[in-house]
C-alpha cells in the first residue's frame, strides 16, 4: 500500500493553517485572519496542482507562492527564504491526524507492507515521520526530494516500485 500522507493521513489544512499563523507572528507581520488563510491556501495549492502538473518546479514553487501572497498585501518580499525556511519547520513539527488515520495504518502493520509516497519538501515531510510516529510504522519512505522526481510522475513510481520489488503493478495501492 503507497499512501500521500497531506491530506490523506493527516490534516494538511489544519498544519498549514497553524504554520501561516505562527510565521505571522514569528516575523510580526500582524494578524493572520481568515482571509488571508483562505487566500495562502489557494495560492499554495494552485502551485503544487501546477507542480504535479510538470508546469512549475518545485524550486519555483517554494518561493513562488510566497511571493505572490506577500506581493498581494504589500509584504516585503525580501524574507521569503527565511518564511519558507521556518513555515517548512513549523508545518512538519504541527500534523494533525484525520480521524481513524494512526489507527488505521497501525492495525494494517505485519499483514501489508506499506509505503510513504509525497511531494512534500524532504526538510518538512523528515520531521513530520518523526513527529507522527510514522517511521516506525511503515516499511519505507519515498519523498520526490530524495529521488530525483516528482509524483504523480511516471519516474517516481517506477523508482518506487523497483525498489520495493514489485513484480506486478496490480498488487499496488496508492490511497491519496
Amino acid at each position: 500500500i503507497l499512501w500521500d500522507i497531506d491530506g490523506t493521513l493527516l490534516d494538511f489544512t489544519k498544519s498549514e493553517r497553524f504554520a501561516i499563523k505562527e510565521c505571522f507572528s514569528h516575523f510580526g507581520l500582524g494578524p493572520c485572519g481568515e482571509d488571508l488563510l483562505q487566500e495562502y491556501s489557494e495560492i499554495n495549492t494552485r502551485y503544487w496542482t501546477m507542480l504535479e502538473k510538470g508546469e512549475l518546479t518545485k524550486p519555483e514553487v517554494l518561493p513562488g507562492r510566497f511571493e505572490e501572497f506577500f506581493s498581494n498585501h504589500g509584504i516585503d518580499t525580501s524574507i521569503i527564504d527565511e518564511f519558507n525556511h521556518y513555515y517548512q519547520g513549523v508545518l512538519g513539527a504541527n500534523p494533525y491526524f484525520h480521524d481513524g488515520a494512526k489507527e488505521t495504518v497501525t492495525a494494517l502493520q505485519g499483514h501489508y507492507k506499506q509505503y510513504i509516497v509525497t511531494n512534500g519538501t524532504l526538510r518538512t515531510q523528515k520531521i513530520k515521520i518523526e513527529k507522527t510516529g510514522f517511521g516506525d510504522i511503515f516499511d519505507g519512505v519515498f519523498i520526490s526530494d530524495e529521488i530525483g522526481y516528482e509524483k504523480p510522475s511516471r519516474g517516481f513510481f517506477e523508482y518506487v516500485e523497483k525498489s520495493i520489488g514489485v513484480k506486478d503493478p496490480k498488487e499496488v495501492i496508492i490511497i491519496g
